[in-house]
């Protein structure tokens, strides 16, 4: 999802892309196989990853091994991972830093973790100046998770609003995930990504509603919620709502992302007033 915004970013210099997909430059699974790459990157910006809980340590582990194991008799002079906020492993919580210790309670968030403790390691034997940006929910095209469930529910009519739901989510567009990874890349080290608001659960789905075509959100009292997130519990997965995804949109969950505006020149837009003011046209991604 990140990496068309990330090929935008660098439109000024030559890119190869790597991927799954036939119009990426080197076709390869990365998480069961080294790519071959006979080039010397000045850069390399790792952004393959997977949420699913069957393949995450698959993909986002041993494809980062494969990764750097293909780039060692070429090693870039700059490497740049993104990983994730989940690797705090916390559920909820405001204003989370970098200081706070890393403790992932999921395979996914556990496997971004070690993923970036093998590159501190390969990256400081081969010499490579190592940047890791942990984003907050990304927001922009060909978003997956929690952004792209509530996108289909509003599109669909079954999202509601939670009355009294007054839950704070941190976000960060695409866009400007792309901008830092490129501004970091020469300098390094460790940093959360957010767009500084925090929009509540209600603002940013009203702000995807406008975005969409004007839908309607209506909104339920909270035991009403809590009835049909039981009955999704014994669905299953496919439900639309569950006690799980019922508690992502009504605890608050933030993270503070001052430290990397310290270090370089860098504004994020703010996610809700961009879905509700930007002008796309043809060319946006």
């Amino acid at each position: 999802m990140l990496g068309r915004f990330l090929c935008n970013e660098y439109n000024d210099c030559r890119v190869t892309s790597l991927g799954l997909d036939s119009a990426n430059d080197t076709i390869c699974d990365i998480a069961n196989n080294k790519p071959a790459l006979s080039v010397r990157f000045d850069t390399v910006i790792h952004a393959a990853g997977s949420t699913c809980h069957e393949n995450a340590m698959e993909v986002n582990l041993n494809g980062t091994i494969n990764l750097c194991e293909a780039l060692s008799n070429n090693p870039p002079q700059q490497f740049v991972f993104i990983s994730s906020v989940q690797v705090y492993g916390i559920d909820s919580r405001e204003d989370i830093d970098e200081s706070t210790p890393a403790n992932p309670t999921t395979l996914y968030g556990k496997s971004k973790l070690q993923a970036e403790q093998y590159l501190a390691q390969w990256c400081n034997s081969h010499n490579v100046t190592l940047s890791i940006l942990r984003p907050a929910l990304i927001m922009g095209t060909g978003m997956k998770g929690t952004l792209l469930s509530m996108v289909k529910g509003i599109s669909d009519g079954y999202y509601f609003h939670i009355k009294g739901n007054d839950a704070r989510r941190s976000i960060v567009h695409a866009l400007d995930v792309a901008k830092a990874a490129r501004l970091i890349a020469p300098i390094g080290g460790t940093f959360n990504l957010t767009d500084n608001t925090h929009p509540t659960v209600h603002d940013l789905a009203e702000s995807i509603a406008l975005r969409i075509g004007g839908k309607r959100i209506y909104t339920l009292p909270r035991w009403c919620v809590n009835i049909a997130a039981k009955i999704g519990d014994i669905m299953g997965d496919k439900a639309p709502l569950s006690s799980k995804k019922l508690q992502q949109i009504t605890n608050t969950l933030t993270f503070n992302s001052d430290a990397i505006s310290k270090v370089i020149d860098w504004t994020p837009v703010n996610v809700s007033e961009y879905l509700r003011n930007h002008q796309y046209t043809d060319s946006d991604i």
